[in-house]
């Protein structure tokens, strides 16, 4: 399974929760609608204490393989209707997005709880599977209920971040509180040297499909 997370900062005068909600009612079905998807979460961003991440859409698909994400991408509802959507709420000039594979799935990872997505870009001389190896170890996370980690797939479309790590929690309160915590301190140090920028977002997530 591939796992495509889509980003784009919302456009230049639309608030966070107009966007948020053009997303979700207008152009979520649009998508979720497409051929060929096994999964569409959007990841809708919940106030809290973090700089801006530099996107506001953060899309979550799930296909078989890369082919098919080619085929959603190219079905004439997604190059009609899709791009069309897009260019009313965001800013396609300036997103990006990234095809990985999920190489971590421990807890709960429950779409009803809250996650904090951690983006991270590898070093240079490092790539995905270098930052795979320590995303892949034991007793990563602190008190999250849950824990996944994607690697982006070598050679696919797409390089906006080479990994991504998320922790789910019951709370926003909770996802915020073990970013100061020393339990995320001590994931922080195991990424030294491997990983040259990182970008956060605490997030509930719709679902579409």
């Amino acid at each position: 399974m591939i796992t495509r997370f889509g980003l784009a900062p919302r456009r230049e005068g639309w608030t966070v929760e107009r966007f948020q909600r053009h997303w979700r009612e207008r152009h979520g079905p649009i998508i979720g609608g497409l051929p060929g998807l096994v999964r569409y979460w959007q990841n809708h961003a919940l106030a809290a204490p973090l700089p801006w991440p530099g996107f506001d859409a953060c899309s979550q698909l799930d296909a078989p393989d890369v082919a098919a994400f080619d085929a959603v991408f190219a079905h004439p509802t997604y190059l009609t209707d899709g791009r069309a959507d897009e260019r009313r709420f965001v800013d396609r000039s300036v997103g990006g997005h990234l095809l990985t594979e999920r190489v971590v799935a421990d807890g709960r990872t429950d779409p009803a709880g809250v996650r904090l997505l951690v983006f991270l870009r590898a070093a240079p001389r490092c790539g995905p599977a270098d930052v795979a190896a320590v995303l892949t170890a034991p007793g990563r996370g602190g008190d999250a209920v849950g824990r996944e980690a994607f690697a982006r797939v070598p050679d696919a479309s797409g390089d906006a971040f080479d990994a991504v790590e998320s922790l789910w929690f019951d709370d926003a309160g909770a996802a915020v509180a073990h970013l100061r915590s020393a339990a995320a301190e001590r994931d922080r140090r195991a990424l030294a040297g491997v990983v040259r920028g990182t970008e956060h977002l605490v997030a509930a997530v719709h679902v579409v499909l």
